[in-house]
């Protein structure tokens, strides 16, 4: 069976993080949508739909896929949303319905559809998938899920399920100097890590899960549910709860609620709490990220001119890829920034990409040219070195959103 996992329209409400990648790349606090998407079908050729101006790069993200392609002839064909909140839920009726075909919608927009292969024979696009799926309401059975099984805006990814800790082959001996508050089964340690005397674990909430190699050093306390991912350190403060990072991040001071992306940093002082770090960001010293508003109030989101309620009592900020803040740079309640992106002083607006802030707390453009080599030389602190195609990307993209610059240079920060 062919599985067809294609982006719909609601991209944009995440664009701070999906300029750069697919929705289905998204980073939840059970780890990328693909990868949850994926576990729940067995013995299918996967196929990916987005849009067009990310196909190098996705190819040589994961070669074994194919991107925008016609599918191979297959009598079914299995399509789920990239954006698809409980995958497993998408398994089980097609396992119930027995071989039959099916659309199932969720507040309208298409979550999910069995068909018979030769009606997705030619599509090669998201927006082929999408029409062909509103050709077949009433010619196929239509299905309704809950409101709850799509994602609608970023800061519903903060809402994880439940963890439980992986029994490892070899698992850390802790030093008998680091103090465990709960059950020390919670917890999932790799030989490989390092964790220093006068560290504290606390696992009364819920599972501490570190990848491989993580160092954490002394003066830290880890707060489950919490997974640090792969080659992280930690320097100390308070992590967690609810903090869930991506490989080869900088980790120190308070973080909860949070989920960050690989390469991150966060090394020094401040607070950042129930909110979305991008890839390669540098948060600087002083930083602090805003979850609560004076009045206790319902936080609400400017997105796209639109004014969301979000419900939520705490929401702090979604920070794209490649952001960097200078030293105590505040940042308000429900704000949205953009990918390379240079913060200071009070930001209480949304930021569009490449964009800077100066001494005034204006907005102006950065320079492309500028911005990729900064991008190298972050990324060769670790080692790395961006290729072609994400070079190409990044170029598509200033051109992309400087429509959206255009309007807000000149404006400051501050005001709302």
């Amino acid at each position: 069976m062919n599985l067809l996992v294609f982006e719909d329209e609601a991209w944009r409400n995440f664009k701070q993080l999906t300029y750069i990648r697919p929705v289905y790349r998204i980073f939840t606090t059970n780890g990328p949508l693909i990868k949850n998407i994926l576990k729940n079908f067995r013995d299918v050729k996967v196929y990916t739909y987005a849009r067009e101006y990310l196909g190098r790069i996705e190819n040589e993200r994961d070669p074994s896929v194919k991107f925008n392609s016609i599918p191979e002839h297959d009598e079914e064909a299995l399509l789920i949303n990239g954006l698809a909140r409980r995958p497993e839920l998408v398994a089980s009726l097609a396992e119930k319905t027995g071989g039959r075909e099916f659309i199932l919608l969720a507040e309208g927009r298409f979550l999910a559809a069995r068909l018979r292969g030769e009606r997705v024979a030619e599509v090669e696009k998201p927006a082929d998938i999408l029409e062909r799926l509103a050709s077949l309401i009433g010619v196929v059975e239509t299905l309704e899920a809950p409101a709850e099984s799509i994602y609608h805006y970023p800061w519903e990814v903060l809402d994880g399920q439940r963890l439980s800790a992986p029994r490892l082959e070899g698992e850390l001996q802790l030093d008998n100097r680091v103090a465990v508050l709960g059950d020390p089964a919670s917890m999932s340690i790799p030989a490989s890590c390092e964790v220093e005397p006068f560290t504290v674990i606390d696992t009364r909430r819920g599972p501490v899960i570190l990848g491989e190699r993580v160092k954490i050093e002394s003066g830290t306390k880890l707060i489950g549910p919490c997974v640090i991912g792969e080659d992280s350190i930690v320097y100390g403060g308070r992590v967690g709860p609810h903090l869930y990072t991506g490989p080869v991040c900088r980790i120190s001071a308070e973080i909860e609620y949070a989920i960050m992306y690989g390469y991150s940093n966060k090394h020094h002082y401040g607070y950042i709490g129930h909110s979305i770090i991008g890839e390669w960001v540098n948060i600087a010293a002083g930083t602090t990220t805003s979850n609560l508003k004076t009045t206790y109030g319902e936080i609400k989101v400017i997105l796209d001119g639109r004014v969301i309620h979000t419900g939520r009592q705490f929401l702090g900020s979604v920070i794209g890829d490649h952001v960097r803040t200078m030293i105590d740079t505040s940042i308000m309640t429900g704000k949205l920034v953009g990918p390379f992106n240079v913060l200071s002083g009070v930001v209480a607006k949304n930021i569009p990409p490449f964009t800077g802030i100066n001494f005034n707390r204006e907005m102006y453009e950065l320079e492309l040219e500028a911005e990729l080599r900064v991008m190298e030389r972050m990324m060769k602190r670790r080692g790395l070195k961006p290729s072609e195609n994400y070079l190409e990307l990044i170029s598509h993209l200033y051109e992309l959103t400087r429509p959206e610059r255009k309007d807000q240079l000149g404006h400051r920060t501050d005001h709302p």
